[in-house]
């Protein structure tokens, strides 16, 4: 409980509220700004977006913090009941404006009735601070001495290296979770690709009691280095009831004007990075004026100019997760335009899950090999195919049954589906799952 008075819990609230509506208002003076105005201002734009993200993770509002003792007592003692631990190490802060797979499965991990500690870094915990149910945020290094855990550490991670592995071994067991390809060119540049191929070799050799791989090819790439009885294959998820209640969000005017004329709107939610096909995506605006092609994220690496600069292309900007279900669902077909290649060969996007819960159509490009074999997913292999299977999509995004087929892969795509396959696999003999 928050020692905070009534009266400072009210100003306190208040300040949030008031910051959260003048960013709304900003935000909707924004997209009243001519299209060249506002290319100028995007830098700026997402600088003052992450330092505000940065002042308010580490805020007051985020609620009181135990104590490793006064965490212990209530949580690991006897009294607290025999349950899974699981240790998510240090990877990405837990405040993004866009969740990833870490994030996901922490919280599914907790609803299936695990305790999850969630490492962070020190802006955002000092101690131990309950986010979502079971699920603690920390930032106390006594977390890693709790015996017989279960350590996550993800191929992506920002920080792990081999030796954090033998370290975390000491204690319990280790979960290697692989997602996407590591290459310099995702992965933060050659000297993070160095690192985290020594992770992935280390975990190989043994250092990893499981690889859990997200995709198929990079399960078979584990298979083959380690064998069946190591490795698991478990894909990217998505919360169905996120995108099922759409609330009341307002939606951007620049997008809600599309909707209103009536015009096929082709949209793409995720990060503006180096694997999208931009020459594709320039030459689908090209051949089909009349249909307006949406996207919207972050900049990843400064790709944001690669977008076309056409008249029926719109960039919206990133997003914050709650929004994403109000914006997304005036599109009529979703779209993942990942470049052909290894990274999209190896890649499992959340974003199609996503879209089956927004029960839209979805388009992809040919080697995105984890999104074939679904009902509602077309594909094509250059811009003519890509734009044949835009106009088939468009067509069938009016077909009911086919909504209802979306709306059964997303449930059975589930993150909570996902955490009960991890937890299989993941969980030693006899644990508790």
């Amino acid at each position: 409980m928050s020692d905070e008075p009534p009266l400072g819990r009210a100003r306190r609230a208040l300040r949030v509220e008031l910051r959260d509506r003048v960013r709304h208002v900003l935000r909707r003076i924004f997209w009243t700004l001519p299209a060249p105005l506002r290319g100028a201002l995007n830098a700026p734009r997402h600088w003052l977006a992450r330092a505000l993200r940065r002042r308010s993770a580490g805020g007051p509002h985020h609620g009181a913090e135990l104590s490793f003792a006064e965490f212990s007592a209530l949580h690991l003692g006897v009294a607290a009941g025999a349950r899974p631990v699981v240790i998510f190490e240090l990877n990405l802060d837990w405040c993004m404006p866009q969740p990833q797979r870490p994030h996901h499965l922490a919280r599914a991990l907790g609803r299936a009735g695990c305790l999850v500690i969630y490492r962070t870094f020190a802006h955002e915990a000092t101690g131990w601070r309950e986010v979502e149910e079971n699920v603690w945020l920390c930032g106390d290094e006594e977390v890693a001495r709790i015996p017989g855990a279960v350590r996550c550490f993800f191929s992506t991670s920002l920080v792990a290296r081999a030796r954090d592995l033998a370290a975390a071994g000491d204690y319990g067991r280790v979960v290697y979770d692989y997602i996407d390809r590591i290459d310099a060119a995702i992965s933060g540049g050659a000297a993070a690709a160095r690192r985290l191929h020594g992770l992935r070799q280390a975990a190989f050799a043994g250092g990893a009691d499981v690889i859990v791989a997200s995709a198929r090819v990079l399960y078979d790439e584990a298979l083959a280095a380690c064998g069946e009885a190591r490795c698991a294959y478990v894909a990217n998820g998505v919360d169905v009831a996120h995108y099922r209640a759409r609330g009341d969000q307002p939606v951007l005017p620049a997008l809600s004007d599309l909707h209103r004329q009536g015009r096929p709107i082709v949209g793409y939610f995720g990060a503006i990075a180096p694997w999208l096909w931009f020459e594709a995506m320039d030459g689908l605006a090209a051949r089909m004026p009349d249909t307006a092609f949406v996207y919207v994220g972050p900049d990843y690496g400064g790709c944001v100019p690669r977008l076309p600069r056409r008249g029926n292309v719109l960039y919206v900007g990133a997003l914050n997760y709650d929004e994403l279900p109000a914006h997304a669902g005036l599109f009529d077909v979703c779209m993942i335009p990942f470049r052909l290649g290894d990274i999209a060969k190896a890649t499992s996007p959340l974003k199609l899950y996503e879209y089956f819960a927004l029960e839209k159509p979805v388009v992809v490009t040919a080697d995105l090999t984890e999104c074939l074999g679904y009902r509602g997913v077309f594909v094509g292999q250059d811009v003519e195919t890509l734009e044949s299977a835009i106009r088939r999509a468009l067509e069938a995004s009016r077909d009911e049954p086919l909504r209802e087929a979306l709306r059964q892969q997303a449930d059975f795509n589930s993150w909570d589906a996902r955490a009960v396959a991890w937890m299989e696999r993941v969980m030693q003999p006899g644990e508790d799952t």
